[in-house]
């Protein structure tokens, strides 16, 4: 709820069963641990190391 998102979502994400790879495209999830965020805790983006990876220009 720190990271901004609504009660209901956060409780949502809380007493999930589903795993964490799974329960990581709920809506709760998304919102409080964007990319934007993850980048700003210094976390390296895959998907960004591949591109620069097969497209050097």
């Amino acid at each position: 709820m720190k990271r901004g998102v609504h009660v209901q979502a956060a409780v949502a994400c809380g007493i999930t069963s589903e795993g964490p790879w799974r329960s990581s495209k709920t809506p709760g999830i998304q919102q409080a641990l964007s990319l934007g965020y993850l980048k700003s805790e210094g976390l390296y983006s895959l998907r960004d190391g591949w591109i620069k990876v097969h497209f050097p220009n």
